[in-house]
């Protein structure tokens, strides 16, 4: 069997995508080579063995015993190379870091139960009027609190949603679903890419959800579904709509 090559820059490289701040990485000889991790914002301490067996990776040290299995789950298939973390990872990482919901970043400890709700979030962030890319990240908590989420999101369901919601214009939001991580718990995020298309509202009501009502988001508060957004916010999301008309 041939030997496994280990790429330990690519793990390493990987766990920092992830969350995880690695404060020693050391190679170590004990009956062959392996490699050490420790953390600053973990008590788990990983070995990565040099050897052509996939799953010998060891977690050991004072983490939980979810850590750890998920955590060894995760660095075998990186030392294989059957796991490649997103490079938005880092990003999305960042923003639960700085603990602050923003015009371009709301925090949900689950995905939505009602709908509505979850089409009012996506109308509100989509029309943020910085025009940025918005990020609906589930598994978080209001405060920042990573819980992480059991199931993953699933791209099918939701533009199997939009696609049913009656947008002005027939312009649905752009958006992308990713499924990440924070250290070793799973996260889903919601992608509303900056669009040319702005405004987006409704031509038909759905649940809570108006028709021609326009929402947006100001600092971490949604417009409330019942009212409209502020005359001008409207306004400067109506000129990013005539100022990139054009483009292609």
């Amino acid at each position: 069997m041939a030997k496994i090559s280990i790429d330990i820059n690519y793990i390493k490289d990987s766990l920092e995508k992830m969350g995880y701040a690695i404060s020693d990485c050391v190679e170590r000889e004990n009956n062959g080579s392996f490699w050490q991790f420790k953390f600053s914002n973990s008590s788990a301490i990983v070995s990565v063995y040099d050897t052509n067996n996939k799953k010998n990776s060891v977690v050991g040290g004072k983490a939980e015993d979810e850590e750890r299995k998920c955590l060894k789950e995760i660095v075998d298939k990186l030392k294989c190379k059957e796991l490649q973390i997103d490079p938005m990872n880092r990003d999305i990482v960042d923003l639960i870091n700085n603990q602050e919901e923003r015009d371009y970043c709301d925090f949900k400890v689950e995905f939505h139960h009602e709908k509505g709700d979850l089409l009012h979030d996506i109308l509100c962030l989509s029309n943020n009027t910085g025009n940025k890319d918005a990020f609906l990240i589930f598994g978080v908590a209001d405060d920042g609190e990573v819980v992480g989420i059991k199931e993953k999101l699933s791209s099918n369901n939701l533009f199997d949603f939009l696609r049913g919601i009656k947008f002005a214009g027939g312009h649905m939001p752009d958006v992308e679903v990713k499924n990440l991580y924070y250290c070793h718990k799973n996260i889903g995020v919601i992608v509303c890419k900056s669009s040319k298309f702005v405004p987006f509202y409704l031509t038909e009501r759905y649940r809570k959800v108006m028709d021609h009502q326009i929402y947006t988001r100001v600092g971490d508060t949604n417009t409330p579904a019942n009212k409209h957004a502020e005359y001008c916010d409207i306004e400067k999301l109506w000129r990013i709509h005539f100022e990139r008309e054009n483009e292609q």
